[in-house]
């Protein structure tokens, strides 16, 4: 009966510290997707600024250069 009671007592503790590392893993689950969400913010910002420079690039006028063999550049 005592090996029993020991038994339990060790299976209990153990279920205790797996409790514990699951909720350390949760808190670091969370914190991971609070970030995700920080660098997508961030990435959709960063697309959205490129979009724009990149249209206002292709709507400024070029100037043709000619080299001095005569041909366009």
């Amino acid at each position: 009966m005592n090996f029993l009671e020991e038994n339990l007592d060790i299976t209990l503790q153990k279920i205790k510290n797996l409790e514990l590392q699951i909720e350390i893993q949760m808190n670091t689950i969370q914190e991971l997707g609070e970030s995700i969400k920080d660098t997508q913010r961030y990435l959709v910002k960063l697309a959205h600024n490129q979009m724009d420079l990149t249209k206002k690039i292709s709507q400024w006028p070029y100037i043709v250069v000619h080299d001095n063999e005569g041909d366009t550049a």
